[in-house]
């Protein structure tokens, strides 16, 4: 699952096995009734569910780390070997990629997908960051500023910062809405004009992890299926639930 994209029939059958062993199956035949649906199941314990995996967004987020590895060990031999094979551009993020390829290859795109919904520049001194089409403003959903672009010809985000490393507030109030100048200049920049580099939104130490970019795959899912239950909370605010697990009882 790590090297490979699954078949969908694949995932789903090992769905299947654990959802049999959970219920109770004997000599092929099912003993138990399914009390619950599998989807309220695999809602994490503090959202009510057990916690059991999605195997498709498992197996995305295994594969993500694959990409990220290829961005954050760009130096080594598979990554350059990929690169070299399928993006010479060097631009693994911002790469329009064809249907062809190898069964690894396919399957890193799977995950780099995923990946691209978490990372985001940290700025340095802004020189390769694209100002409207890269990630690195550190706000949720896109990253990216919500002002138009407009007339505007600042196309790198080094043009709003100073020699000092410093923001340009005029030039930033000048370009963008208020609301993207608050998000800008909370950004940490490089006073000794070292180069950005891509990191991973979802942790506190911007390194990428499954655990997290599991959640990220399997979050639109949990969170559109606990809202629409039938909750005491019709906010899905499940805050009793973490209460509940946490309880040292067996």
């Amino acid at each position: 699952m790590s090297v490979f994209k699954l078949p969908a029939s694949i995932c789903d059958d090992l769905t299947r096995m654990i959802r049999k062993n959970w219920w109770g199956v004997e000599n092929g035949k099912k003993k138990k009734m399914s009390w619950m649906s599998w989807d309220r199941l695999r809602l994490p314990k503090p959202m009510g569910g057990m916690g059991f995996e999605d195997m498709r967004a498992f197996n995305q987020a295994l594969l993500a780390k694959q990409a990220w590895c290829l961005i954050d060990t760009s130096d080594s031999l598979c990554a350059r070997l990929m690169e070299a094979r399928y993006y010479p551009s060097r631009q693994l993020l911002d790469t329009a990629f064809s249907g062809n390829g190898s069964s690894v290859w396919k399957g890193i795109l799977h995950g780099l997908d995923l990946l691209k919904r978490g990372v985001i520049w940290r700025v340095g001194n802004g020189v390769d960051i694209r100002t409207w089409r890269d990630p690195w403003i550190p706000k949720p959903s896109t990253f990216r500023p919500i002002t138009p672009k407009g007339n505007c010809r600042l196309n790198r985000v080094a043009d709003f910062i100073d020699d000092n490393g410093a923001w340009r507030v005029d030039s930033l109030r000048e370009f963008f809405w208020p609301m993207d100048v608050d998000y800008i200049i909370k950004t940490l920049t490089s006073p000794r004009n070292r180069d950005g580099f891509v990191s991973w939104f979802l942790e506190k130490s911007r390194v990428f992890t499954v655990r997290s970019a599991y959640k990220l795959a399997t979050c639109d899912h949990n969170v559109a299926f606990a809202n629409g239950s039938s909750s005491t909370n019709p906010e899905g605010d499940r805050s009793v639930w973490n209460r509940i697990w946490s309880a040292n009882v067996p």
